[in-house]
């Protein structure tokens, strides 16, 4: 069961949300006029609605849709209320949508975010127009499919241990990246797919194109 969270960020093209298999759709905030623009009805909408038209709003709570309000001096985000959300429905894979835009404040926090339920075994992934961003930890395994013009980054949030990538244009052999190393940037997958596996530590990966 996957859970699909639209934020206020960047528009994304509708063929990529239409490529996207999800089960549960939570608005988070601003992210109720996207879903409008998408054609996606939402199962919930959570925020302190400070960035969407009421009377949008008030559209879809005629609809019987619920709604649930926090205030705007709050300790968590609208994307990590809609996040703590879903995971309180007992969901284990979430999709962001408009999570990255032009504060960067905001697309890092929300990436980060990605990493922090990482760790509680929560599968997320941030997509937007050029990008697929996913996290690894440790004993990690992750198949990246080839695609044309498609680069592949590995960004360590912490030392890495026994990275290792096949398939690759740049292939790893169990090696240990040190935090903030540029080693794996713009790697390419060269047969039908590229494997990731990581012994230890946690990394970012972006799976772009131009």
């Amino acid at each position: 069961m996957i859970a699909l969270i639209i934020g206020n960020g960047n528009d994304i093209n509708k063929s990529i949300i239409d490529s996207i298999k999800y089960d549960y759709v939570v608005c988070a905030d601003g992210g109720l006029e996207k879903a409008k623009n998408y054609g996606i009805t939402p199962d919930v909408i959570v925020g302190d609605f400070d960035s969407v038209d009421l009377s949008l709003l008030n559209e879809y709570e005629a609809l019987n849709i619920p709604i649930m309000k926090f205030p705007a001096e709050k300790d968590y985000t609208d994307m990590e209320l809609a996040a703590k959300f879903v995971l309180s429905k007992g969901f284990k894979d979430i999709v962001l949508i408009g999570a990255s835009g032009s504060r960067l404040d905001h697309t890092l926090g929300n990436i980060m975010l990605m990493e922090k339920y990482h760790k509680e075994g929560i599968n997320i992934s941030m997509i937007d127009n050029s990008n697929i961003i996913k996290v690894i930890s440790d004993d990690s395994r992750l198949i990246v499919e080839f695609l044309e013009n498609q680069y592949v980054s590995i960004i360590p949030i912490t030392e890495l241990e026994g990275l290792t990538l096949e398939g690759f244009k740049y292939p790893l052999n169990n090696v240990n990246v040190e935090r903030g190393s540029t080693l794996c940037i713009s790697n390419e997958v060269i047969g039908k797919e590229g494997i990731i596996t990581l012994s230890k530590g946690s990394a970012l990966v972006f799976i772009s194109k131009d």
